[in-house]
């Protein structure tokens, strides 16, 4: 696209069509399939999947978790605000991994190399898990990036987060699971 005089403006139609773009792709990325079942709803309790974290080894979603209060994420590498909710994971587990607080991060739709380049800075001490042909987060009903469940000791589905949470916003919605 041609610029014209390459002021503020012009920058930011250019950032906002590249955003737009990547946006619309990753949306298009994660549409459900014909046929496929309903996104997963407060009160449903997701099925049991198989997904790789970083070091490769198999991690079975939810079922590797019962008992805790689990808070599964779904992120990915382009999105800016991830990364700010995966600081906000971390704190808080840091916080309340005693009282059976656990996160997992869901990267959506990249390599292990995107993902890990990515975090590659970041101290995270908690899974990072792989769904790299975007299945799982099909099968949960994610649309967009970030998505974040919050499901009870039970594994009941409590709480879905579509887009941006904070840290405080986090630490009150888990305050009533805890």
């Amino acid at each position: 696209m041609p610029r014209s005089g390459g002021n503020e403006v012009d920058r930011l139609v250019t950032r906002r069509q590249v955003v737009g773009g990547a946006l619309a792709a990753a949306t298009a990325t994660l549409a459900p399939a014909p046929g496929s079942p309903a996104a997963l709803r407060t009160g449903d309790r997701p099925q049991s999947v198989t997904l790789s974290d970083l070091g490769g080894s198999p991690v079975s979603l939810p079922d590797a978790y019962k008992g805790k209060i689990l808070v599964v994420h779904f992120w990915a590498s382009w999105c800016s605000y991830c990364i700010k909710e995966i600081d906000a994971l971390e704190a808080l587990f840091g916080q309340h991994r005693e009282r059976g607080f656990m996160p997992v991060s869901v990267n959506v739709g990249e390599t292990k190399a995107a993902a890990s380049g990515f975090l590659r800075d970041r101290a995270v001490t908690y899974p990072i898990l792989l769904d790299g042909n975007s299945a799982v987060a099909r099968l949960y009903g994610v649309t967009g990036i970030p998505t974040t469940f919050i499901l009870d000791r039970e594994g009941s589905i409590r709480f879905k987060i579509l887009g941006e949470i904070n840290r405080e916003a986090l630490r009150r919605v888990l305050s009533g699971l805890l």
